[in-house]
């Protein structure tokens, strides 16, 4: 009985939002953008509460709608909750930069957030990769909507994207998926590990670079760093959280089922990160724009991150899920703050933006704070994270003497990002000559917002025990 509770209150949870997207695009008569923004409001809010009676209580459990599987675990169970965190303040803050067509931002809102829960929820490859194609579609639509000047680019851009989604499927189905479909086993990350013995490993390893192409993409890692800035801040926004939260989930997913290839491959990935991240650290220094830094920061992060996963122990899992968490939460409240700044400025350059007056305190606070937070300032989040993260990376027991300095690069790139966050600290804060004349009085949703999300970095910071209880 209990189980059929819990299965039953997961599929309402997975098609509320297809629902209401539905329904948003056929009823022509919502067309009040007050009531339709309250509506998602609300409905998010409704959302956030389902998701928080799954995290705490619901046991975890494996079953299938319309004959998908699909697996809620510890790490599952999280991120869908973390996802109705995210959505719910898109949607309260959208009131600032959501100033037209505001049905169709609700409705994208709704899709992407349904098909996110889609990626973390089911099991099944193909579903997951179908997911994939239509983010690439609505992304394209939400975005070409809001920046129109940039549609071409925008168009080619999505191309590309599925292009490459075609690539990475050839590359893991034409011969990898095989076996799978021959013997009438559906095509799930938790069939792999079971069935790897079976395969070739040539087509194994094919395989597995399709899935490792798909997640380096989402990371914006090299040769994917060519990212289309939006005119609209938040819609940027959505779009690094979208792909940060997207490629965290296939990484987990492909780690825990090919975790004896990522050891075998470990030191070929291992240089291949250390160049990214090289790169992006030399880069966040040379950025003019708000947007463009945040951007070249954020990979270094997700490396960081990366590299606790080769412990190759339960700990390292842990301390990369809980990092993830951690810089996704940071980020959010990162972006979402200085979106403010760039949507009253209507520039994302540094030079454009003003010295912001004493009055304004309450503005400086939270700036100060995100800024803190980037810095790695104890208590805060990213202080905490890191912090998990150097020890499980100093833990490893490297062969090669070239691979035992990892450990330092790391520390000393991690120590240029906080450096970066200080040079904005000082351009936006005391190095304008030119001061606003008026106060910048934040909004009641802002405000709300930006004290929501300085709670969570704070609790995160000083509660890391539930990432580390119990396995995943």
């Amino acid at each position: 009985m209990l189980e059929n509770y819990n299965n039953i209150l997961l599929d309402i949870y997975i098609i509320i939002p297809f629902i209401f997207a539905f329904l948003f695009g056929i009823f022509s008569f919502i067309k009040n953008p007050i009531y339709i923004r309250r509506i998602t409001k609300t409905i998010f809010s409704i959302l956030f509460v389902f998701a928080f009676i799954i995290l705490t209580g619901l046991e975890y459990t494996n079953f299938n709608i319309f004959k998908i599987n699909v697996i809620l675990n510890k790490f599952s169970s999280i991120f869908i909750f973390i996802n109705a965190f995210i959505f719910l303040i898109f949607s309260i803050i959208s009131k600032t930069f959501i100033q037209k067509s505001q049905k169709l931002f609700s409705c994208v809102l709704f899709l992407l957030f349904g098909l996110l829960n889609s990626i973390i929820l089911f099991d099944n490859i193909t579903i997951i990769f179908g997911s994939i194609f239509w983010i690439f579609l609505i992304c394209f639509l939400l975005n070409s909507n809001y920046d129109k000047k940039n549609k071409n680019k925008l168009l080619y851009k999505l191309s590309k994207n599925i292009t490459l989604l075609a690539f990475c499927s050839i590359l893991i189905f034409y011969d990898f998926a095989r076996l799978f479909i021959l013997n009438q086993t559906p095509f799930n990350y938790s069939n792999i590990q079971e069935n790897l013995y079976h395969i070739n490993n040539t087509s194994a390893l094919i395989g597995f670079l399709g899935f490792l192409l798909l997640i380096f993409k989402f990371f914006n890692f090299i040769p994917f760093d060519k990212n289309i800035i939006s005119s609209n801040p938040l819609i940027s926004n959505i779009n690094i959280i979208t792909n940060f939260t997207i490629g965290n989930i296939l990484l987990y997913k492909t780690f825990i089922a090919f975790d004896y290839l990522f050891y075998n491959l470990e030191q070929y990935i291992i240089i291949f990160l250390l160049i990214n991240f090289i790169w992006f650290i030399i880069l966040s220094f040379r950025q003019d724009s708000l947007i463009k830094i945040f951007n070249s920061t954020l990979p270094v992060f997700i490396i960081i991150n990366i590299f606790a996963l080769f412990s190759f122990e339960e700990k390292g899992i842990q301390a990369y899920l809980y990092s993830t968490i951690t810089t996704l939460i940071s980020y959010l409240f990162l972006l979402t703050i200085f979106a403010i700044l760039i949507n009253k400025f209507k520039s994302d350059k540094i030079e454009d933006i003003y010295k912001i007056p004493s009055k304004s305190k309450i503005l400086k606070l939270f700036i100060i704070l995100t800024l803190l937070n980037l810095i790695k300032i104890p208590p805060l989040a990213l202080f905490t994270s890191n912090l998990f993260n150097f020890i499980m990376i100093f833990s490893v027991d490297y062969d090669e003497i070239i691979m035992q300095i990892i450990p330092y690069i790391l520390v000393f790139g991690s120590f240029a990002i906080s450096v970066c966050a200080l040079n904005i600290f000082n351009k936006v804060l005391i190095e304008p000559q030119n001061t606003l004349k008026n106060e910048i009085k934040l909004a009641n949703h802002q405000t709300i917002t930006a004290l929501i999300l300085t709670i969570a970095i704070i609790i995160l910071g000083i509660y890391p025990q539930y990432f580390f209880n119990g396995s995943f």
